[in-house]
């Protein structure tokens, strides 16, 4: 019974100690909690982006930043651009029109489509003709210059040539093919005679492409196809014809209005090897079904850019 005092005393104090260590437990917690709020608070400042001048969160770039990017020239112009947190990883989508450019065609109303190019344009120019006017759906110029190129200007002086073809057609979509007759000719970029593949001949190239795009939707063309060149039979020149084909497709990748159509790997193998029965006996035109692999695909993408039949 003496100890009886002492053990509830040693008791009381066991029960202190305990309440102490939870309370100190639950101040741990409680700022561990604040600390993690916090951390999202300041997370989702950075998001937001803050103005150089004032300080204070943008908005409108914490919106375009959670949202998927709009595609469309009306779309890019009328958002702004969220600021660039970190350098990105891939290059940007190709952009594409807000709405697809084409009313769809009926035959009172067909589509007016430019075929133009050198001689690889001929024969499928001329069966896209064939079958817009067993539709009914487009009316057809075929174009094809001989022996054309963007390196120089003889035979034909393209920007003006197509100017002049723009003046009398006003057509409503454009179908361009050159290139074949182009890498083996020397061009001026600055007053500089440059050859393939020099990055100026190459650029100089390109801005001569880009030319004869801007001369057709200045003049109310509203959907430009850039058709690429095929494989070659020389291991060279498929090459080269790769090397113009990405130019082709990077324009297109940075405009709206213009979309590149593949022919390269539409004519050859899986294994991107040279297919003689498409080709004539040069091994670098077309025979029909050549001719018509190529026409098809035109045609088809056309048809992804027509809007509804109202």
């Amino acid at each position: 019974m003496e100890n009886a005092p002492y053990e509830g005393g040693d008791r009381r104090e066991r029960r202190r100690r305990q309440q102490k260590a939870r309370r100190r437990r639950s101040l741990i917690i409680g700022l561990v909690v604040i600390a993690v709020a916090a951390a999202a608070l300041a997370g989702v400042v950075v998001l937001a982006g803050r103005s150089p001048a004032t300080g204070a969160a943008d908005a409108s770039s914490a919106i375009a930043a959670a949202t998927p990017a709009s595609s469309g020239a009306a779309a890019a112009s009328a958002a702004p651009t969220p600021p660039s947190l970190s350098p990105s990883p891939s290059p940007s989508p190709s952009p594409s029109p807000t709405e697809p450019p084409l009313d769809q065609p009926t035959k009172k109303h067909p589509l007016r489509v430019y075929f133009g190019g050198d001689s690889l344009a001929g024969a499928p120019g001329i069966l896209f003709a064939q079958h817009g006017a067993q539709s009914g759906l487009m009316k057809v110029s075929t174009d094809y210059q001989v022996s054309s190129r963007l390196t120089y200007p003889d035979p034909v002086d393209w920007p003006a040539h197509l100017q002049a073809q723009l003046d009398v057609g006003h057509p409503d979509v454009g179908v361009f093919m050159i290139g074949a007759n182009d890498t083996g000719m020397p061009m001026l970029s600055d007053g500089v005679s440059t050859m393939y593949p020099n990055k100026k001949w190459l650029a100089e190239y390109q801005r001569r492409m880009r030319k004869l795009v801007t001369i057709m939707l200045r003049n109310g063309v509203k959907r430009v196809y850039w058709v690429g060149l095929p494989v070659m039979p020389d291991s060279s020149e498929s090459a080269k014809a790769r090397r113009l084909n990405e130019l082709f497709e990077d324009a297109a990748s940075h405009s709206p209005d213009l979309e590149y159509v593949d022919a390269y790997d539409l004519l050859a193998t899986k294994k991107g090897g040279f297919i003689a029965a498409l080709r004539s006996g040069d091994g670098v035109h077309f025979t029909d079904e050549g001719a018509w692999r190529i026409a098809d695909a035109v045609w088809a993408a056309m048809k992804r850019d027509w809007r509804p039949a109202q």
